[in-house]
């Protein structure tokens, strides 16, 4: 259950490079079931002593940088760490005798805020913004450090103000301590770019600029059509328009106009798999476009083949049929793509096989890639093998895995002769902690919102792969071309887990990951610890910023609300739950199976709602939803990502469990529930009987074999 993922701080260890000042490692710490009691330490003499030490600052009650020392001692029952030298100790013991101290150049503190004017702040923002709310990129060394102060006392002392203010918790006014040099810039999101194309609103802006010779500051004697959308996006009366991107049209002689020459003259008659979506009408413009987005070739952006001098108004007439027609499209879209798939089909019975391999052996110019699309023969192959194959016969597709893209297991069926798979163009679909992740989560989060006209065909709730495809347009943002989507379930599910980085958790996920169950057949997933942690199979777990210790709540279990607040601002960061129907919070010791799951969410999906699992009681309260497994749907996330704050300020919440939290929450934010008892078989529940051929999850199952056997016996 919620319940049964409590996270302590122990005070006291330092990890190296902490997000907010390097704090214990280990504060995810033991997991208490909703039938267990939440391990207790005799704080009850500790605290009598604590009430006879504590120091009254102005503007509130702090507890005192010696007396925090004293609380380590008394609730450890160990002295607190001994200092590495004598000069650090010597600091800490003046730091406790004077109530601050501004760290210098050497001591623990001052790597701490190093740590997090460099790294911290410009990467992890969230982080600091409900602590340290005024904390700003151009802030002083001193207020860094009373805001590492403020979320950790273990780390740092209060610093030693300037003249003029007293309050050691407060932000101090000047700057006494030179902040250290930026190892680390801030991620940067420049405009996005795109060449405004027919159908899109902006195309009509353009043309009808061109025609009524419009003339905006900057614009050169001889203007293209991407001087006008340049024009068009500074002009603060239009924002229709994007900023264009760079483009060259390939010129006689490069390998590129070669490429486009030997599509438009030969490949598209012969191989029309091949260069999908073009004619043998497309202009030299069309096709060097597709070629670069396809990754076929040496082909950059072209420019765009309007010609400002030849526009007239039936352009522009045509352009706003082309509008209009495209809204149209895009709510039937299922046809459209029926439509496509049996035009390609259709084209597909023309190939003439030995035809190909004469063009490619003879011509230095045939694409030597061709990633399949829905529709080719091929596509069908690589299907069955991420779905079935990889399963039945992993031996067919040698060093793959099931989370292996669709591009490597076309490449290992392309060496076989008797199947129609060509070689996949290259490609790389962005992770967390590269540049243009950050970038597509901008889009996504922000400039779809803000500009919806920039981003025609996408919307927030687009896939990171679609976005990614569209902003490789612009090299500005580090995007290459993108892997092909994975296939997902219907409804789709994005499903975490958060574990601590100690104990029994750890290897419960590993297993389940392993065999690609639980949590792991979701269509996508991450797993959330206090450590940044190598799971299995290229998984990385997301970190959890560090928070209070948890308690216990008013029903004897782990009030552990404040750590899965900070979980959920993870995953809101992480960005891919957009994509999903549902949003799936499951214990690592739940035994989650998928398929049921889908089934029981599908009548409510697209509904602002959250599940109720649990009557275990009737009256007031009841039904409730219990953490060992909670549904959301996308757009009940969406509210309270939008009002937690309101729940925060709100709600009495430092005694709950989180579950009961979220439940709260959503309903004082307008969300709605529906309740399915056989949504989970919980033995702090009615019970959990894995054979009973109903419930989608099993809990709690704390061992990998009594986990496993559970399993089995669900999938029998």
């Amino acid at each position: 259950s919620s319940r049964d993922a409590s996270l302590r701080v122990q005070a006291g260890r330092r990890q190296p490079h902490h997000p907010l000042g390097k704090m214990d490692s280990s504060f995810l710490e033991t997991v208490v079931s909703d039938e267990e009691q939440a391990p207790m330490i005799d704080t009850s003499s500790s605290r009598q002593r604590l009430k006879q030490v504590r120091k009254v600052f102005a503007g509130g009650i702090f507890v005192s940088a010696a007396v925090l020392f004293v609380v380590a001692a008394l609730i450890t029952g160990r002295a607190p760490a001994q200092a590495e030298n004598k000069s650090s100790q010597a600091v800490e013991l003046e730091a406790v005798e004077k109530g601050c101290h501004t760290a210098v150049k050497g001591e623990h503190c001052w790597v701490d805020v190093d740590w997090a004017i460099n790294i911290g702040l410009p990467q992890h923002a969230d982080w600091y913004s409900e602590p340290c709310p005024h904390l700003k990129h151009d802030s002083s060394f001193e207020e860094f450090q009373a805001c590492v102060f403020r979320i950790n006392q273990t780390s740092c002392p209060p610093p030693c103000n300037p003249a003029g203010v007293e309050d050691p918790m407060q932000a101090p006014a000047t700057t006494t301590t030179p902040k250290p040099a930026a190892s680390k810039p801030a991620v940067q999101h420049t405009d996005p770019c795109h060449i405004a194309q027919q159908g899109e609103q902006c195309y009509i802006s353009v043309i009808e600029a061109m025609l009524s010779k419009k003339s905006f500051p900057g614009l050169p004697k001889d203007p293209t059509f991407e001087d006008f959308q340049a024009a068009l996006h500074e002009d603060p009366d239009s924002s229709d328009c994007p900023r264009p991107c760079a483009c060259h049209v390939a010129t006689a002689g490069s390998t590129c106009f070669k490429q486009v020459k030997y599509a438009m003259d030969k490949g598209i008659k012969k191989q029309p798999e091949l260069y999908h979506g073009l004619t043998t009408d497309s202009s030299l413009e069309e096709v060097q476009a597709r070629l670069h987005k396809d990754g076929k070739g040496n082909c950059t952006l072209p420019c765009s083949s309007v010609e400002p001098a030849s526009v007239s108004e039936d352009d522009l007439a045509q352009a706003k049929r082309a509008h209009k027609q495209e809204k149209v499209e895009d709510k039937n879209s299922e046809t459209k793509e029926e439509k496509t798939e049996h035009q390609t089909k259709k084209a597909e019975k023309k190939i003439e096989k030995e035809m190909e391999k004469a063009e490619k052996k003879h011509d230095p110019h045939a694409p030597t890639c061709h990633t399949a699309v829905k529709g080719d023969k091929c596509y069908e192959d690589v299907v069955y093998g991420i779905q079935k194959g990889i399963y039945e016969h992993p031996g067919w597709y040698p060093g793959l895995t099931a989370s292996s893209s669709f591009e490597d297991f076309q490449k290992i069926l392309a060496k076989n002769p008797d199947l129609d798979c060509h070689e996949p163009c290259p490609c790389h679909t962005a992770v967390s902690g590269e540049s243009c992740f950050d970038n597509i989560n901008w889009v996504l989060s922000t400039g779809i919102s803000k500009h919806p006209s920039w981003y025609h065909g996408l919307t927030t709730h687009s896939r990171m792969e679609e976005v990614q495809s569209r902003l490789h347009e612009d090299t500005n943002t580090t995007c290459e071309r993108p892997c092909t989507p994975k296939i997902w379930g219907t409804p789709n599910l994005f499903c975490f887990a958060v574990f601590r980085s100690e104990g029994y958790e750890l290897g419960l996920v590993q297993a389940q990951l392993e065999k690609r169950v639980g949590i792991f057949a979701c269509d996508e997933y991450a797993v959330l610890s206090d450590k940044t942690l190598a799971v299995a199979g290229g998984i990385q777990t997301l970190m959890i910023p560090p928070c209070e210790a948890v308690g216990v709540s008013k029903d004897g279990t782990a009030a552990n609300t404040l750590v899965f607040m900070q979980a959920w601002q993870v995953i809101k960061n992480d960005g891919r739950y957009h994509n999903h129907d549902w949003i799936i919070k499951a214990d690592p010791d739940a035994v989650v199976l998928v398929d049921r799951l889908r089934t029981k969410l599908s009548p409510h999906t697209g509904k602002n709602i959250y599940m109720k699992n649990c009557m275990k009681w009737t009256g007031i309260g009841w039904p409730m939803m219990f953490g060992s497994l909670e549904a959301f749907t996308r757009e009940a996330m969406d509210t309270y990502f939008a009002g937690a704050e309101k729940c925060k300020t709100v709600l009495q919440w430092h005694a709950w469990g989180e579950d009961l939290f979220m439940g709260q929450c959503l309903k004082l934010l307008g969300t709605g529930h529906e309740f399915d008892g056989q949504l989970i078989g919980d033995n702090v529940c009615k019970g959990a009987n894995c054979a009973d051929g109903m419930a989608a999850s099993y809990h709690p199952f704390k061992s990998v074999d009594s986990w496993f056997k559970c399993f089995n016996q669900a999938t029998r």
